[in-house]
């Protein structure tokens, strides 16, 4: 392995733990704060699953690995190792400094974002293909709040008129 391929698995496994230390974190609050269990299981409960999630997002991420592979930018935008450490040093240290700050921060846009600031910067804006982005990036990111609202909705008033039906208020 060369020197530069170091470097970036060692750059995306900083990544790889911010969003551990990010998003493991919100599931433990949540068994201890209710009650469910105490800090060390919820610990070790958190660990698994995280682990659990990354093997499994291995094998069922093509899609999105497609999408941010070779989807979102020009291919003289993805052939430099430099782009590559730039993206994955930009997103890991967004990710880092917001978890420590405290702040709600995603991953995943974390990731878009960096990427798209490489390849504008680096190769100009004519290297981010814009309407991908839009479509398979932003239009979701959009839509899914309200589908998930309506769909809410539906299942409110399904559930309503079920009870009411049953007599149970």
């Amino acid at each position: 392995m060369t020197s530069t391929t170091l470097l970036v698995l060692a750059v995306g496994a900083s990544l790889a733990y911010a969003n551990g230390s990010n998003d493991v974190s919100k599931g433990i609050a949540t068994l201890v704060g209710s009650g469910v269990t105490d800090y060390r299981r919820a610990v070790a409960w958190g660990t698994a699953w995280t682990g659990l999630g990354a093997l499994l997002g291995v094998v069922l991420a093509s899609a999105m690995l497609a999408t941010f592979g070779n989807g979102l930018l020009t291919p003289a935008a993805m052939s430099d190792s430099v782009g590559t450490l730039a993206a994955l040093a930009g997103a890991a240290g967004w990710v880092l400094l917001a978890t420590r700050a405290g702040l709600p921060v995603s991953t995943t846009h974390a990731i878009v974002g960096s990427l798209v600031g490489v390849a504008a910067w680096g190769y100009g804006v004519d290297a981010v293909k814009w309407g991908a982005l839009g479509g398979k990036v932003v239009l979701p990111l959009l839509a899914s709040p309200l589908a998930s609202l309506l769909i809410t909705r539906v299942l409110l008033q399904a559930i309503r008129r079920h009870r009411s039906r049953s007599g149970e208020l």
